[in-house]
């Protein structure tokens, strides 16, 4: 959705790498993108069309782009015994189809997949696996319709069923164009339906987070930073913080408390906020104005800043998706949809 510019680059040049493997198709879906992509794909991609190295299809049914169903879409549509997601801004490298193939000649039961501890953030999402098994699994949960989670999850339901996770550790196979966490969210859709977020102070290692929606729905929930939350020595506060990945799941910097949210339904009051849920009513009499010399605690501060917005957004996302990992795994879940990958295709 909306990717055509990487694209231009990755697409061509992954089918030229990769030719002479033979036996291969790329798969490529417009998920209701508003861009030049139908004219771009005929025009100079129409040669791989007609060959049959490049499919192309098309939904104009989706609002927002919802990584996981647009996952299933296309993979579904994979005619190949091997299917392997690529992001639009990945590059596979050379070889890359020979590479995937010898390795699940060489073993069974196995899937092929990016390590986190080791590979840049573009390229997480790259998992190769038996289509039978992703037909089991019902593929990416697409109960996950935020960012992120969604590949670990697949993942962890992959190991469930008995398939032994081979890392692609080649940096030749994983490179990708790198952008911007706005350019990520801007599509998805807590990026249009988070209204506002305040934010109350309440010790050195402990926040809350308060979520306004458009819809009137609010999420609230304490965010801990671990490291801290064991001391009492201010000097800890200025250790660096590694890099904006919120959770490592070893070792998480930031998390919500308890991995839970208490939500309900807001309205104005006033200067005010009323927030309703199902253990009744809290009143928010007033919003506190930030200031670099003051905060007062439990006083409720609204998010201005645009770039603290656009990381508290995708801690959002990331959260709600990394609840739902955790229960999967807690559960033991390998079956996640009744149906997937549905949709109605213009072509």
């Amino acid at each position: 959705m909306n990717r055509l510019e990487p694209l231009r680059k990755t697409l061509p040049k992954n089918i030229k790498d990769n030719l002479s493997y033979g036996n291969l198709e790329f798969v490529v879906l417009n998920y209701n993108s508003k861009d030049d992509l139908d004219n771009w794909i005929e025009k100079e991609m129409s040669d791989y069309l007609t060959s049959g190295v490049l499919k192309y299809i098309k939904t104009s049914s989706p609002k927002y782009f919802l990584r996981s169903h647009s996952k299933n879409v296309v993979s579904k549509e994979a005619t190949g015994e091997i299917i392997c997601n690529v992001d639009a801004d990945n590059y596979i490298g050379k070889g890359f189809a020979q590479y995937v193939n010898n390795c699940f000649l060489k073993r069974k039961n196995i899937f092929l997949a990016t390590d986190r501890a080791s590979v840049r953030k573009d390229c997480l999402g790259r998992i190769c696996l038996k289509k039978k098994d992703f037909e089991t699994i019902t593929g990416y949960d697409e109960s996950m319709e935020n960012y992120g989670f969604e590949d670990l999850d697949l993942k962890n339901r992959l190991i469930l069923l008995g398939r032994q996770v081979i890392n692609i550790s080649d940096g030749k196979f994983l490179n990708a164009i790198s952008h911007s966490d706005d350019t990520r969210l801007q599509n998805e859709p807590n990026a249009h339906l988070i209204k506002d977020i305040y934010i109350k102070y309440i010790n050195h290692y402990s926040t809350e987070l308060l979520y306004l929606l458009t819809n009137r729905m609010y999420y609230t929930g304490i965010v801990v930073i671990h490291r801290l939350s064991q001391s009492n020595d201010t000097r800890a506060i200025f250790k660096e913080f590694e890099d904006d990945n919120l959770h490592d799941l070893n070792n998480p910097i930031w998390n919500l408390e308890k991995l839970e949210w208490k939500i309900g339904n807001w309205q104005k009051s006033g200067c005010g906020l009323i927030l309703t849920n199902s253990l009744g009513v809290k009143r928010i009499g007033k919003i506190g104005t930030p200031s670099l010399n003051k905060i007062v605690k439990d006083e409720y501060y609204k998010c201005q800043d645009e770039q603290s917005f656009q990381k508290l957004i995708m801690f959002f996302s990331q959260i709600n998706n990394c609840i739902k990992m955790y229960e999967n795994q807690k559960n033991k879940i390998i079956v996640v949809n009744k149906t997937f990958g549905e949709t109605e295709l213009d072509w």
